[in-house]
């Protein structure tokens, strides 16, 4: 573990991320939460999250310009991965300066997420973490990403997401239920909140009989 915090470290001193979120929230309005980068405070809550300390294949999505993907990194394994999708160019750029041979970056849709799995040859994650706005996305494209999260996920595995509004929970019922915890980090511009689900080691969603995801499938 101090292995990993050192690489990250290496990064640093860094200039300042904030005219780079700002290019990258003007160019895609509708796909960046936030006109403002994650505070330290919501950086804190993900790296102290339970579900991370053991997983050996991490999917982040939406992670922006890499402030939370190094919090992830802070607690995560040395021997694991994480797979970061990020759809903005500008962000795409900022992740890759990350030193740690544990990271993959994937400039590409977090809707494309079993795909970029399978080219990748990745076993299901133990976890996905999401700062995708589920809020602005249309119904359709929130339910398919939902779908996705839950199919690829490994059983037991966990879904946690930091969101401004609770539309999420809305979407995510028919396939993990309720969260297992919430959390306020109103130490965040604007306040926001931290949503984590299991999934069921069973197969099925809650309300409806599931297939699970096969990486083999065509």
């Amino acid at each position: 573990m101090d292995n990993s915090r050192s690489f990250i470290e290496a990064d640093s001193p860094r200039p300042s991320i904030l005219p780079c979120f700002l290019r990258g929230f003007l160019e895609n309005p509708l796909r960046v939460a936030s006109f403002l980068p994650s505070s330290n405070y919501l950086q804190r809550k993900l790296s102290s999250l339970e579900c991370l300390q053991a997983a050996q294949v991490v999917v982040e999505l939406g992670p922006g310009t890499g402030e939370t993907t190094r919090a992830l990194l802070n607690q995560l394994p040395q021997q694991s991965i994480l797979l970061c999708i990020e759809v903005v160019n500008e962000f795409v750029n900022q992740v890759r300066r990350i030193t740690d041979a544990r990271v993959i970056v994937e400039k590409g849709s977090a809707l494309n997420l079993r795909q970029i799995l399978k080219h990748y040859q990745l076993a299901s994650p133990d976890v996905i973490v999401s700062g995708v706005p589920f809020s602005v996305m249309s119904p359709e494209e929130g339910h398919s990403l939902i779908e996705s999260i839950y199919d690829t996920l490994a059983p037991g595995g966990s879904f946690v997401t930091y969101q401004f509004r609770s539309r999420v929970c809305d979407l995510a019922f028919e396939y993990f239920g309720k969260p297992k915890h919430r959390s306020v980090v109103l130490w965040n511009l604007p306040p926001l909140e931290i949503f984590v689900w299991q999934k069921n080691t069973t197969h099925g969603s809650v309300l409806r009989n599931h297939i699970d995801f096969d990486f083999d499938a065509t």
